[in-house]
């Protein structure tokens, strides 16, 4: 029966998912049905959604969302289905619209006593300020939106409201498109570089991750590119990129896109991102800082630096394997054998 609720989960590559919750009342943690979103590279989407027995005897929201308990009657656990969740969604952005989904996520794993997910949360109502700012008191909000930009879709059903705030962020993508480039920008492309960057606390906000998702790969156009990527350049890793985990692209910063260059913390993130692919099980989506001239979003560049034992001397690889897609790739240096002894 409960394989029957639990419908199996796409397959990826994914862009990013986005994901929605229902509750049956005012407890956050009551979840009754998770919707996920998953937007492929091609732009497509293809939703997943669960019921969830919340395991409560009060349904205050029966009347907006229409599930009840008799909906959820066999249907597993949340216990059962985060699992399921984490493996999916690990290594990708997960959108909300809102801060509704993931508290609500939160306050279901402390009842059930489980691990919150590390999942890498964006919230598309930011997006949807930043891309429509003529809209306002409570224009973001999906119901909103819906009427705006002339989505269809079913509100309050976890998994309609999935695709719909998948939506949201892809059509957000194309507008941000159309809009004026940051001056910061050009200023950043002005401004002499001559500071030292190694010594960067472990608190830069620019480990954190950006704002925003912004135009990936299309999967034709990268199929493409694939058989003739274009070597950007290469860099010497230092002791202090080790350190921080950041690659200086300094040598060739202006081979980049001037809409993917950004200012010098994460309120000043360009309009577009480019796709970063390193070898993970995920690729990673990010802006370029201008003023230090790397990599924003820099969590990945350690997991990096160790699967391909890169140390101080060692050069890395910048390839642009389509339009804002691009390869990075280690270049051991040649180290000297050691000797195994003396006779």
């Amino acid at each position: 029966m409960t394989s029957d609720f639990l419908p199996s989960f796409p397959k990826g590559p994914f862009r990013f998912v986005a994901l929605d919750v229902e509750t049956a009342n005012n407890d956050r943690g009551s979840i009754c049905q998770i919707g996920v979103a998953c937007v492929r590279p091609d732009y497509s989407i293809e939703t997943w959604m669960a019921y969830i027995d919340p395991q409560v005897d009060r349904w205050v929201f029966t009347y907006l969302h229409g599930i009840s308990a008799m909906t959820v009657r066999g249907a597993p656990a949340f216990a059962e289905v985060l699992p399921v969740l984490r493996e999916a969604l690990a290594g990708y952005t997960v959108y909300q619209h809102s801060g509704f989904d993931r508290s609500a996520v939160s306050a279901a794993c402390h009842h059930a006593n489980l691990a919150v997910p590390d999942w890498e949360w964006q919230d598309g109502v930011q997006v949807a300020r930043r891309a429509w700012p003529e809209l306002r008191n409570g224009g973001h909000g999906l119901a909103s939106l819906k009427r705006h930009l002339g989505l269809v879709f079913e509100h309050h059903d976890a998994g309609e409201d999935a695709r719909a705030a998948a939506e949201v962020v892809l059509k957000a993508e194309r507008a941000q498109v159309d809009k004026p480039r940051y001056s910061t920008v050009s200023a950043a492309r002005q401004a002499r570089h001559t500071e030292d960057f190694d010594l960067i606390d472990d608190g830069d906000d620019s480990l954190e991750v950006t704002t925003e998702h912004v135009i990936g790969c299309p999967a034709s156009t990268a199929f493409e590119h694939a058989l003739s990527p274009r070597a950007l350049g290469t860099t010497e890793i230092t002791q202090g990129n080790l350190n921080y985990s950041h690659i200086y692209l300094k040598n060739f910063f202006e081979a980049f896109p001037e809409d993917a260059v950004g200012g010098s913390n994460r309120a000043l993130a360009a309009a577009r991102e480019i796709t970063v692919n390193w070898g993970g099980s995920a690729a990673v989506m990010t802006d370029l800082d201008g003023a230090k001239r790397f990599f924003r979003k820099r969590g990945w560049i350690r997991s990096f630096f160790e699967h391909n034992a890169v140390e101080a001397g060692d050069l890395v690889l910048i390839e642009e394997t389509a339009p804002y897609c691009y390869r990075v790739v280690a270049q051991p240096r040649q180290r000297p054998i050691k000797a195994s002894g003396t006779t």
